[in-house]
Order: structure tokens, then C-alpha cells, then sequence
């Protein structure tokens, strides 16, 4: 009869551990937290390419600041994996992805502390049960487990090298060393905050040499000093100094092969930021508390902001309501009282040569470096990383009054985990669930306005203010290749309007981002006086965050220009007219010059606008009193994406000097490139009109 074999009672409680994890990444990871924040949605644009582009393998990704790619590749397998049972591509996959990474670290963090019981005989059998309850119900990990960017993988490339290096060092084990290599290695591809991770690897090998040879000499001494009847011929077993050099040895090259397979996997991305030093520095330097920052800050100040983040009285911690509830620390009371005593029982095993101490003291050290270093410091997203080594040190009291065996004692270590667990899950759950900031921290209104352009018909013609069309919420709403409308004509109504000329054959929508564009909804009426709302966004606390306004087909327009002209400037641009705002301004006032442009074919290049006031000649010889030179509507509406059958109202500020004498000045308007070339191609702008200064009273 054959024998059902169960599950080791430790085997079953990881289990259980790793599905309360699970529970508290997964549950609710379709709407909590909402939308699709910018850096998610670029991770997931790339990883869309690299699961639909066979060519497209980036060993870096340049945009955002520049970006390592592990977790765009991670996400791409989870695109996948959705996409073969019936899911789809979005935010869910890629927080699904960030949940898995975060169950996995609670797994590495048993690995790692179970390494650590084996090693340091203060430690009991409990000690590595213990580390992975707490990160399983630590909320500041469970709140960037549900988040599909990639600093929660740091806590699990460092919770995986400093386990394998612990094993290898105990065992000898060439594979061990091996995949500490890989994983310190995987580092690099991780996080720009996780580089430090080679250099703590590297500490913790030079720690662990120091410390062996410490209690290598003191028994070599005590050898020495005890007199044995027995000869080495009469024993089986060479001295111990002899057992402890083969030992040395093979720990020696368990460390090369761990730096060689490093090296190797590291080569690809070393040679790319070789030849791209600008992806290297570019990040750090858009972060690093530096300049006037650092002067009224410093160091010292990013440093102890990063470290009162673990105190559990006060608004200690992060106040961006993406990273965390605002204010609240990062260790509940029930998780910092005992962190702060295991941080004190670490350095106190690690002066009496308990090395596997000492690797927790550097990582924490390690992991909240990049916070000291970087601006808006206690940044919770940056310093990730120290969760791993935090719950390591929350478990040693935990582990020291269970192991006293003492049902009291035993009662207060699950009290203990048990209020950590349900204060996670109000406080992320409930609390910070409820935030009304939680839609804009996340871009909820606006993946909500892609998605609902993507499901529009593709021949409807559709206008979007003032976001542009590649921002990534909106573009990954609109991927190529996804079943969904063309990308809008985007622009910012603040300085720009752009619509068809004629009466539109079918009707036109404008997707108005009115929490942003103030401007937009009170040109309407004036512009397109038939348009009205189709639609309206409203955000968490009911105030409207965008509205649809479509002019029907076949509505007219009734903007036309104070000052009509028609001049044909060239590439298809056609000035017909510009109205002055106001029509007589006072020097040393400011005022528009609003120009109605013409499409009549599609510009072949990007022009600037320059717009000049010209009048009698300055003491300089200069007869150019005011003038401004931008892109059409500051930027936002490059002469390379106009259409034919456009008008376009552009707006230009002009500051009049205070010395401008009351009188009549010419307006001159034209286009450049910076390679030279000029609209109109004669060299020099056209007069379109003048311009009445009143005198100052």
C-alpha cells in the first residue's frame, strides 16, 4: 500500500505564509489602486513592444529619464500569460507582476533567514517563519507590491544574493556562489536604486572573510594551547587549522565565480552605458539632492527624514499620496517596536562576531542610501529595497521571546504579527483606498479619457487639450496594433485651437482636460458656438476632471479675425488673419497677437513663429521694440501635424516695452528653422498690419 507522505509542519506554514502574501497583493489588483499612473504605463508600452516587436530586445530603456529593463521584460511574459486566458494587456497584468515579485521576496526572505538560523546558533528553526510573516503583512511592501513599477524587485534581487552567498559560504556549494553572481548581476537590470547591491555583496564577502579568520585564529590558539594525547597519525581526521585552509580555498573561488558570473552577465549593459554615458549619469542627476536643494537639506537632513520614516509617532513618512498614505510611517507600531529592538540585538550579535548580523546592518545602510542621496527624501519607492532587511530585524525579538518557549511569550509574538496584519489592512484597504487624491496620483482620469477615445470609430475625428497624445497613459490606451481609435490631434487650448475651416462632414469631438485647460470650454462658444457636451469625467470628490464637447456635422464656425489678410507663406501655410488683445494697448503693458492660420496642404517640417513690433530705430539702431518666437501653441502643435482644411488660432504674448513712444508700429509675422531656411522664403517676415500704442497716462 503506498504512503501518502504530508507536509512538513514548517513546509505547511510557508504556505499558508505565502498565501496570506498573496491575498494582500492580489485582492482587488483590477481597481485598487486606479488608473495608470505615467511610469507604469511606460514600462508598459515597452513591454508591449518587446512581446509584439520580435527585433525589439533594449538592453536599457532610454526613455523617462532612462530606465533598467527587467521589469518591462517581466511584464511582457505576464502580457502573455493574460493574453492566452483571454485577459489583456494593462494595468492589471503589470500589478499582477508586481504582486508575484512581492510573494516571491517573502519566499527569499524565508530562504535568507533560514540561512541564518543554520549559521548562528541564537537563532531557532521559527526565525525564518517569522521574517516572512512580517514582510507578507508589512504594508509598505505590500503597497509597492501592487504597483507595476520596478523598485519592488530590489528587495528580492538583495533578499536572493545575500541567501545564496550565505549558503555558498556554509556549504561550499559552486552553485550557490554561481546564482549569488546572477542575481547581484539581475541588480543591475532592476533599478538604478539597486546598484548599490553589487557593492553590499562585496562587503558582505570582505565581512564574512574578516570574521571567519577572527574565530579561525582564536581556534587555531586554543589548538595550540590544549594538550592532546592523541596524534594526528592516530586520528581519522586532519587538524582543524588544515580542515579550515581547504575550507578558505574553496570559499576563495566560490567568491571568483560569483564575481566572474557577475561580470559576464553585467558585460551587455556595461558596454551600452559605455557608449551612452548620458542614459548613465541621466536619472541620478534629475533625483540628487544637489544645488540649492542640498544646501538648505544636505545629506544628513535626507538622512535623518529616511531614518524617522520607522518611527511610528508623528507624519514621519512619505507624503505623496502614490507612495504611501501620507505621513504615515512605514513600520506600524506593532512592527517598529520590535525593529528598533532587533536593530539594537544586530549590532550588539555583530560586535560579538556574529557575521549573518552584520549582512542585515549593511543591507539596511545599503538600501536607504539611495533616499540620503536623492530629493524629497523619505521617497518610500527609492528605498524599497530596506523592507527585506527591516522584516529580517523584526523577527530577531520575535524570534529570541519565541523561542523561550513560554505560551505567554509565544501568545505575544502572533498578537504582535496578528495587529500588524489587520493595521496593513485598514490602513491600505480602507484608508488610503479612500483617498480622493488617489485619481490624480494615478492618472485615473486619464486613462479613463484614452480608453474612451480607444473605443470611439476610427473615421471620427477627434481633438484632445491639453495633454498630448504620446503622453504613455494615453498612448498604451491607444497602442499600435490595439483595436482602437488613431491617436487624437492633440494640442494645448491654452495657446492654441486648432479646427476645420469648413463646415465638418461628420461630427467632431474635443476631449477637454478641463482640470488643466481652463481656456478651452470659453473659447467654444465663440469658436464653435453649435458644440456642445457629450460627456463628462468626473473625479473622486465629483468636480469634473474633463468633458467631450462634439461639434455636429455640418456645423459651421463663426471665428473669424479682426484684421483679415491672405498670405501665402509657403510649405502649405496660409496666414488669413490676426486680431490684437488688446486691439490699442499702453507701453509697458503686455498683449496677444492671436493669428488665424490656413492649412492648405501639410507643412513638410516643424517651423518656429516669430513675431515681431517694429517702429522708428532704438539708440541701438534696432527697430525691433517687442517680439516672441515659440513653436504654434508654445509647442504643443508642431506645423508637422497640421492638417489640410485647418484653421488654427495661435496666440503669441508680447511684452511693450515702458519706453515705447504712443504711435503706429508695424506687425511683422514668419516662420524659421534652425538649419536657416525662412517662410517666407525671401529671408525676412511679411508687415501684416500695425499696431496702435496709446500714450501712458
Amino acid at each position: 500500500m503506498r504512503t501518502i507522505r504530508r507536509p512538513a509542519p514548517t513546509t505547511l506554514a510557508l504556505l499558508l505564509i505565502l498565501a496570506g502574501a498573496a491575498a494582500l497583493r492580489l485582492w482587488r489588483i483590477d481597481t485598487l489602486p486606479p488608473g495608470f499612473h505615467f511610469d507604469e504605463s511606460f514600462e508598459g508600452l515597452e513591454a508591449w513592444r518587446i512581446l509584439t516587436e520580435p527585433a525589439y530586445k533594449p538592453i536599457f530603456l532610454s526613455g523617462n529619464f532612462g530606465v533598467a529593463p527587467l521589469n518591462s521584460y517581466a511584464n511582457a511574459v505576464m502580457f502573455g500569460l493574460f493574453g492566452l486566458f483571454g485577459g489583456g494587456a494593462g494595468p492589471t497584468a503589470m500589478r499582477a507582476t508586481a504582486a508575484v515579485f512581492g510573494i516571491l521576496t517573502v519566499l527569499a526572505v524565508y530562504a535568507l533567514g533560514d540561512e541564518m538560523r543554520r549559521l548562528e546558533p541564537h537563532l531557532s528553526p521559527a526565525y525564518p517563519l517569522l521574517a516572512a510573516v512580517v514582510l507578507a503583512v508589512m504594508r509598505w511592501h505590500i503597497h509597492f507590491s501592487r504597483i507595476g513599477i520596478e523598485p519592488i524587485i530590489v528587495p528580492l534581487v538583495w533578499a536572493t544574493a545575500t541567501w545564496l552567498l550565505l549558503r555558498g559560504w556554509r556549504t561550499g556549494s559552486g552553485w550557490s556562489f554561481a546564482g549569488c553572481g546572477a542575481a547581484t548581476a539581475a541588480s543591475m537590470y532592476t533599478y538604478q536604486g539597486a546598484w548599490v547591491v553589487p557593492f553590499l555583496m562585496a562587503v558582505n564577502a570582505l565581512l564574512l572573510v574578516l570574521f571567519t579568520r577572527a574565530r579561525q585564529n582564536r581556534n587555531r590558539l586554543g589548538e595550540s594551547t590544549t594538550k592532546n594525547a592523541v596524534t594526528h597519525a592516530e586520528t581519522s581526521q586532519p587538524p582543524m587549522h588544515v580542515r579550515a585552509d581547504t575550507t578558505s580555498r574553496r570559499r576563495a573561488q566560490g567568491l571568483a565565480l560569483a564575481a566572474l558570473v557577475a561580470a559576464i552577465l553585467v558585460a551587455p549593459l556595461a558596454w551600452f552605458l559605455l557608449r551612452h554615458p548620458d542614459l548613465l549619469l541621466l536619472r541620478p542627476s534629475q533625483i540628487a539632492a544637489t544645488g540649492q536643494e542640498a544646501a538648505s537639506t544636505g545629506f544628513w537632513q535626507n538622512t535623518w527624514a529616511t531614518l524617522r520614516m520607522f518611527w511610528p509617532f508623528g507624519a514621519t513618512g512619505d507624503l505623496d499620496p502614490r507612495r504611501n498614505l501620507p505621513g504615515t510611517p512605514a513600520l506600524s507600531v506593532w512592527l517598529a517596536v520590535p525593529f528598533f529592538v532587533g536593530l539594537g540585538m544586530a549590532v550588539w550579535r555583530t560586535l560579538h562576531g556574529r557575521p549573518a548580523h552584520a549582512l542585515l546592518l549593511v543591507g539596511l545602510a545599503g538600501m536607504v542610501l539611495p533616499g540620503a542621496l536623492s530629493d524629497n527624501a523619505p521617497h518610500f519607492h527609492r528605498i524599497i529595497g530596506a523592507a527585506a532587511p527591516v522584516a529580517l530585524l523584526v523577527a530577531l525579538p520575535l524570534d529570541w521571546l519565541w523561542h523561550r518557549s513560554s505560551l505567554i511569550a509565544r501568545l505575544l509574538v502572533v498578537t504582535l504579527l496578528a495587529a500588524a496584519a489587520i493595521s496593513s489592512a485598514r490602513d491600505y484597504f480602507v484608508r488610503w483606498a479612500a483617498l480622493p487624491d488617489l485619481y490624480y496620483a494615478f492618472d485615473a482620469g486619464l486613462w479613463d479619457l484614452g480608453r474612451w477615445i480607444a473605443d470611439q470609430p476610427a473615421e471620427t475625428p477627434i481633438y484632445l487639450t491639453p495633454r498630448s497624445a504620446e503622453h504613455p497613459t494615453l498612448a498604451f490606451a491607444l497602442r499600435e496594433g490595439a483595436d482602437s481609435h488613431p491617436a487624437p490631434a492633440s494640442f494645448d487650448g491654452r495657446y492654441v485651437f486648432p479646427f476645420s475651416a469648413a463646415a465638418a462632414p461628420t461630427a467632431e469631438k474635443y476631449a477637454v482636460v478641463e482640470h488643466e485647460d481652463f481656456r478651452t470650454r470659453l473659447l467654444l462658444p465663440e469658436i464653435l458656438p453649435a458644440a456642445g457636451v457629450e460627456r463628462e469625467f468626473l473625479d473622486a470628490a465629483g468636480q469634473v476632471y474633463a468633458r467631450v464637447y462634439t461639434r455636429p456635422a455640418g456645423a459651421g464656425s463663426a471665428a473669424s479675425p479682426t484684421h483679415p489678410v491672405d498670405i501665402a507663406l509657403g510649405d502649405g501655410i496660409r496666414l488669413v488673419g490676426y486680431d490684437a488683445i488688446p486691439e490699442a494697448p499702453k507701453a509697458g503693458e503686455g498683449m496677444f497677437l492671436r493669428l488665424y492660420w490656413e492649412v492648405d496642404a501639410r507643412p513638410t517640417a516643424d517651423w518656429t513663429v516669430f513675431t515681431h513690433v517694429l517702429g522708428p530705430p532704438r539708440p541701438d539702431g534696432s527697430v525691433l521694440w517687442a517680439g516672441y518666437d515659440s513653436q504654434p501653441g508654445a509647442g504643443s502643435l508642431p506645423t508637422s501635424r497640421w492638417q489640410p482644411g485647418w484653421r488654427i488660432i495661435d496666440e503669441y504674448p508680447l511684452e511693450l516695452p515702458a519706453d515705447l513712444s504712443p504711435g503706429v508700429y508695424a506687425l511683422e509675422v514668419g516662420l524659421y528653422q534652425t538649419s536657416g531656411e525662412r517662410l517666407p522664403a525671401t529671408g525676412t517676415g511679411v508687415t501684416i498690419g500695425s499696431l496702435q500704442v496709446q500714450d501712458t497716462p
